[in-house]
């Protein structure tokens, strides 16, 4: 992966800030890109740090970032006309926000990524607006699915790259303890307004989109996104 797709992903927040059409890069603009190079390419070779550089970091940041959010319309869109907004809503937004904190597999393009998307989540959304469960199903559910998903965490979490440092296993011990407290909050709160509320498709949705990205981090989940996405899969 070459180092201008590799940082893009690193610079949502750094486009918001900048003109891209008219704009002098600053000593902080400079110093940002550095940083970024020694956190996520920490055993490449020295990289010169230019205007041009930047501007294709921020570039490609602004690409990606607009890209996710017009996945996010569309989905979101499409689920308010099948009428699963809530579940889905929640579900995308678990899912997206644990993702920040324990990785996960990528698709190769934006149209498998976004066909992906599509697919999953609002099809998870559907399912959970559909569901009617009793009291004791909902609580043995949400029991395995909090055991499954630390022990997930514990032993996957954080994804882990190829060119990780000493640095990136102090960084992703730290991701792990996010993680798992994320976790445990979502589960906490997911208990709290069923008991409360009997809410339970809020309940459910919280909880489905906990358990989506843990499987995206586990080998079988990791293996499947390798197949739909036709890389070849590592056993």
């Amino acid at each position: 992966m070459d180092l201008i797709t590799s940082l893009s992903k690193r610079t949502a927040n750094f486009i918001n800030k900048h003109d891209l059409i008219n704009k002098t890069f600053t000593q902080e603009d400079y110093i940002y890109v550095e940083n970024l190079i020694k956190k996520y390419r920490p055993k490449k070779e020295k990289v010169k740090i230019t205007s041009k550089l930047i501007k294709q970091l921020a570039e490609n940041g602004a690409m990606i970032f607009y890209g996710e959010l017009f996945k996010y319309l569309i989905v979101l869109s499409i689920a308010y006309c099948l009428d699963i907004l809530l579940p889905t809503f929640l579900i995308m937004n678990v899912f997206s926000s644990l993702r920040a904190l324990a990785g996960g597999v990528h698709m190769s393009t934006f149209n498998k990524c976004f066909a992906v998307m599509i697919s999953f989540f609002l099809s998870l959304g559907y399912i959970v607006s559909q569901m009617h469960i009793s009291v004791l199903l909902m609580i043995a559910s949400m029991s395995i699915g909090f055991i499954w998903s630390i022990v997930t965490a514990i032993k996957y979490a954080p994804q882990e790259r190829s060119d990780k440092s000493d640095k990136d296993c102090d960084n992703g011990n730290k991701m792990k303890h996010r993680t798992i407290i994320f976790i445990v909050f979502s589960f906490i709160i997911s208990s709290l307004i069923y008991i409360f509320t009997q809410q339970y498709i809020i309940s459910i949705s919280i909880i489905v989109g906990v358990l989506l990205e843990m499987f995206t981090i586990s080998p079988v989940g990791t293996k499947i996104f390798q197949w739909i996405d036709g890389k070849k899969v590592i056993e």
